[in-house]
This record gives C-alpha cells, sequence and structure tokens, in this order.
C-alpha cells in the first residue's frame, strides 16, 4: 500500500505538471485538481454503504479516479478561460460555461459510469479484482461530477480574486499586468 500511496504522488505531481504546463499557470491546475478529493468522497461513501473495506483494488481505483475525474474541470476552466479571453467579464463567463458545458461534462460521466456499472456491481458475471476498482470508479466519479460542477466555478472565482488582491493580476493573465 505505500507503493501506491507513492504511485497516487507520483500521479498527482505529473497531472499538475501536465496541467501548468497546458494553462501557464500555477493557480489554475489547483482549481482543477480540487475535484480530485471530490471523488475520494465518493469512494469512501461507497465502500461505507455497501460495507466493504478500501482494499488494495480500491485504492487503485482511485488512482485511476484520479485521472479521470479531473476532464470535467479541464473542459469547464479551459472554457471558462476562452469565455475570458474573448472579453467577457468573470461571473458571466462562469455561468455561461455552466450552462453550455454541462450537458457534454454529465453525458460523458454517465456513459462512463453506466458502462463500469456491470464491472462495480457484477452484472452478468463478478470478479472479485476488478468489482472494487468498479464501484470506486463508479461512485468516485458520481460524486465529483455533481460536486464539480458547482464548485469549481466558485473556487475559480476565489483564487481569481485571491490572485487579483495579493498578486495584483488576473489568474488568466500570463504577464502579471492584470489586463486579460
Amino acid at each position: 500500500q505505500s507503493n501506491l500511496l507513492f504511485s497516487f504522488s507520483v500521479a498527482m505531481f505529473i497531472i499538475f505538471m501536465i496541467l501548468t504546463a497546458q494553462f501557464r499557470s500555477i493557480l489554475q491546475p489547483f482549481v482543477i485538481m480540487t475535484s480530485i478529493p471530490f471523488g475520494i468522497i465518493g469512494i469512501i461513501i461507497a465502500f461505507m454503504i455497501h460495507g466493504r473495506p478500501l482494499s488494495f483494488f480500491a485504492l487503485m481505483g482511485a488512482v485511476g479516479l484520479a485521472g479521470v475525474v479531473v476532464n470535467a474541470s479541464i473542459v469547464l476552466v479551459d472554457f471558462i478561460n476562452n469565455l475570458r479571453k474573448s472579453g467577457m467579464d468573470k461571473v458571466e463567463s462562469l455561468v455561461e460555461a455552466g450552462k453550455t458545458r454541462l450537458r457534454p461534462i454529465l453525458m460523458t460521466s454517465i456513459t462512463t459510469m453506466a458502462g463500469l456499472l456491470s464491472v462495480a456491481y457484477g452484472w452478468g458475471g463478478s470478479d472479485p479484482f476488478l468489482k472494487p476498482m468498479g464501484l470506486a470508479i463508479v461512485w468516485g466519479l458520481f460524486f465529483s461530477t455533481g460536486l464539480t460542477l458547482l464548485a469549481i466555478p466558485c473556487i475559480y472565482s476565489i483564487l481569481d480574486d485571491f490572485s487579483l488582491k495579493f498578486l495584483h493580476h488576473s489568474m488568466l493573465s500570463e504577464n502579471g499586468d492584470g489586463k486579460e
């Protein structure tokens, strides 16, 4: 399990570095990666409801889930950034991104969860090794999707306000002059 914790840490670091390079920001990857704890909440709730222990394979599912749950956040934050770059106000862009990207985010999450339900619940056959991983991914994705759609725009706004107040430039601004 210590190797798995190390693998999870390495995966988080790699995800963070890729996001930092992609968004050319240090704060935006933090916004995106806040969806990962939302997924972990879902895993904990799922295993409590089902009365199952957090096994090694469940933790492996959590590592896999970390890569999956950031997708909705990436889509949302990137769309917010594009709207703001086109001249839209921050609050207006947060609302518009939420409305516009709601359907695609829900569709990708629902189809992924639907595809893994048979693995998680053993419909059509059961594999004791894959079942905890499927359960972790399905429930983690379920909780993270809902919380991501609500919380990511709020966290984005809070960190952008923080950046403006203390760093004197918007989170979106690459050159630090506060202009978007």
